[in-house]
């Protein structure tokens, strides 16, 4: 069959193995995408790891599903065999392009070429993005979830390599958790919205200055990023706070309340709507080691299980964030899934009929 025009992003698909064809996914491809999925994670590593709700905030981070390729065969049912996001991105404060791609083939139809083709194509649309984007090099991302060694081993011999671990750590809420234990001086109130935002903000921007992957912001943008966001609740957004003259700042003995930790949190997890999420946990440098964390960690667990939530789930980087690690396991939670992300470092490729790369735009101020 011809090959797809690709309109969106000047650049032609390749043809699809014999028998199949391709096309662009629909918002009412959402559940039958999410099926293909579940068919195989569970063949591979026997959980669902990606439900409708995931896959629906990640096409929502696409702007829509206009950029997942859906390959399809009239002998199967329902025909949908394979899929493949791409995503590309620029960082308007760093100006780094991003370019992830995640792929599925059904176990079913496993063996046929598919992955190979997919990938072939994620390539070189990777290729494209960075010519497109004045860049010499492109690195295309991808995620396997612990387990899966069979797409371990495929990514390998393709050239990627694991550069990071991220964790998704579990807490059931079957029973009442240990009462916070807090420092002297230190107590724990809610967010209060129109009065907390500059104390939170510089809390944040200290809490994680050491952190090489934090993007600080402006006072503004942090407040659009964070209190827009359709989850915020403030009644979830714990402050731990120092009263006047606890412990010695820069200057000597603190002469007002201080916010010296927080935990960001919403209810409802992505795919699980009984369980609530830990967006963010943090301790300022100066009053790290004094239970603080520990003892938000548990403040965050009793306003879970008044809520009525049945778990805590979270997600870290364990290179980045390996002490953050230990705090959570000390706090009874438990290791429920790791995604491994893994890199390959490609050439850009410019199309033959248009050699010239357009100038790049400079990076944001």
């Amino acid at each position: 069959m011809p090959a797809v025009s690709d309109d969106l992003h000047s650049l032609t698909l390749p043809t699809p193995p014999d028998g199949f064809s391709l096309r662009r996914a629909t918002w009412d491809d959402l559940f039958t995408v999410a099926g293909l999925y579940a068919s195989c994670s569970m063949a591979r590593v026997g959980a669902v790891t990606t439900r409708p709700g995931d896959l629906r905030v990640r096409w929502l981070e696409l702007g829509g599903p206009d950029d997942v390729l859906l390959v399809e065969h009239p002998d199967a049912a329902p025909p949908l065999v394979a899929a493949l996001e791409f995503q590309a991105d620029v960082d308007p404060w760093t100006d780094e392009l991003d370019l992830h791609v995640e792929g599925r083939v059904h176990p079913d139809w496993e063996g046929r070429g598919l992955a190979t083709y997919l990938l072939d194509h994620a390539e070189q649309r990777a290729r494209h993005e960075a010519w497109l984007a004045g860049r010499d090099t492109a690195v295309l991302r991808t995620t396997v979830i612990d387990g899966d060694e069979r797409a371990r081993s495929f990514f390998a011999h393709r050239g990627f390599v694991p550069v990071r671990h991220l964790l998704e750590l579990r807490l059931d809420l079957h029973a009442a958790p240990p009462t916070p234990a807090w420092p002297d001086g230190v107590t724990c109130r809610a967010f209060e919205p129109g009065r907390d935002e500059p104390a939170l903000w510089a809390a944040h921007l200290d809490a994680f200055a050491d952190n090489p992957e934090f993007l600080p912001l402006e006072l503004a943008e942090w407040v659009e990023a964070h209190l827009r966001d359709p989850g915020f609740d403030p009644a979830l957004v714990l402050l731990a706070e120092a009263a006047p003259g606890v412990g010695v700042g820069d200057d000597g003995p603190l002469d007002g309340p201080t916010v010296v930790g927080f935990a960001w949190c919403r209810a409802g997890a992505e795919g699980a709507a009984e369980e609530g999420w830990i967006r963010d946990l943090a301790v300022v440098p100066a009053w790290q080691g004094r239970g603080i964390g520990m003892a938000l960690l548990r403040a965050v667990f009793g306003a879970f299980r008044a809520r009525g939530l049945t778990g805590v789930r979270l997600e870290v980087d364990d290179i980045t964030l390996d002490g953050a690690v230990q705090l959570y396991r000390r706090a009874g939670m438990r290791i429920a899934r790791r995604t491994d992300v893994l890199e390959q470092l490609l050439v850009a490729d410019a199309p033959v009929d248009d050699p010239d790369p357009p100038t790049p735009l400079p990076p944001a101020a």
